[in-house]
């Protein structure tokens, strides 16, 4: 009897390990009847700085499984996170949301070592960048977000647009570059801090005096400049193949370093819709979705589209951005930094903008 006890414990004890090792075998039809048959419904938490940032992938999510009701909310990162934070705390559980899908890269390293997260590995799991998924199947990165240069062609020619970070300190650029508050993103503030350690703080300096428009978020930039108001940004992101009678353009840089991440979605442990969320998951590393994915893909066998490379050939680290997410003394001291050499943030917050005016 003694053996046959040790042994369940023993089976206990390595089960989730067993279970997190097992790959998603099943087709998204199967488990769209699933997630149906659960209930239809579906609860995420998008991680970004405009309401209608996730439209591009929701809406064909929509249209692909049209039984699913599902209802979803963008805002900052870090509010979604804590919003997470105060529904573990509530005796209620009504405001779990079914994925959380979030740029603070360190949020799900945190969650996860509480034991926070459903350990599920989608199917295809093998095929996503090792970088770019926990090996417990805590988290799983969807597609890939590379802020750079993007600048507006009839305002500033291609073969005159900044690409490397000398470039912005032209002169005949002034009164044409918008830039996202540092210290109020951080992706950004990432930027800032390779800038400072290629280019030495006396660099973020002279930027800083060429006096560009600063903004909070990061989607203001790239709305100013297809509507012709600003002409440059690199605080900011845009298409790999330019939107149809566009003038809005993203080029790499030359030589510089610039900044890419997957944005990564998990499960939550006491999630409610669990079917509807692994669908989800499935779908985005689908190579339905991966395909039309407008920069770099998060699997290792579809293409960038706009005949780039994969993120591996450029000069670039998502899992570098992740160890600087990690370094949160690091983070909040060069935070404020910025903030003493540029100024308080001023404007609205991002989810308050009028995108209708110029900043």
């Amino acid at each position: 009897m003694k053996r046959l006890i040790a042994t369940l414990i023993t089976l206990i004890l390595i089960m989730p390990n067993v279970l997190a090792s097992t790959i998603e075998t099943r087709s998204l039809d199967e488990l769209y009847a699933e997630a149906v048959k659960e209930g239809g419904q579906l609860m995420l938490r998008a991680g970004g700085d405009k309401d209608d940032q996730a439209d591009y992938y929701l809406d064909m999510f929509k249209k692909r499984f049209p039984k699913i009701k599902l209802t979803h909310s963008v805002d900052l990162s870090f509010y979604h996170a804590s919003r997470y934070d105060n529904a573990l705390e509530s005796s209620a559980d009504i405001n779990i949301p079914d994925v959380i899908q979030l740029q603070t890269l360190h949020d799900f390293d945190y969650y996860s070592e509480r034991g926070l997260l459903e350990s599920y590995k989608p199917k295809n799991w093998e095929k996503i960048y090792p970088d770019y998924k926990d090996p417990h199947g805590h988290w799983v990165g969807l597609f890939g977000v590379a802020f750079t240069n993007v600048f507006n062609n009839k305002i500033i020619a291609e073969d005159e647009a900044p690409r490397d970070a000398l470039d912005y300190l032209n002169p005949a650029l002034k009164g044409k570059v918008i830039l996202t508050y540092p210290h109020t993103d951080d992706a950004v503030l990432y930027q800032f801090w390779n800038l400072k350690e290629q280019y030495g703080w006396e660099y973020l300096e002279k930027l800083v005096a060429t006096n560009p428009t600063w903004v909070r978020g990061t989607s203001m930039p790239y709305v100013a400049i297809s509507n012709g108001w600003y002409g440059a940004s690199f605080t900011t992101s845009w298409a790999f193949v330019p939107w149809p009678n566009s003038d809005t353009r993203l080029i790499l840089p030359k030589e510089d370093y610039f900044l890419t991440w997957f944005q990564v979605a998990a499960i939550p442990r006491n999630a409610k819709n669990k079917a509807a969320a692994k669908l989800y998951l499935n779908w985005m590393i689908s190579k339905e979705f991966q395909s039309k994915w407008l920069q770099f893909p998060v699997r290792m066998d579809v293409k960038s589209p706009g005949g780039y490379k994969s993120v591996q050939h450029y000069n670039t680290s998502p899992a570098d951005f992740h160890r600087f997410m990690l370094k949160r003394d690091m983070v909040e001291r060069f935070r404020l930094q910025l903030e003493q050499l540029i100024g308080p943030y001023k404007g609205p917050a991002p989810l308050e903008m009028d995108y209708s005016k110029k900043p």
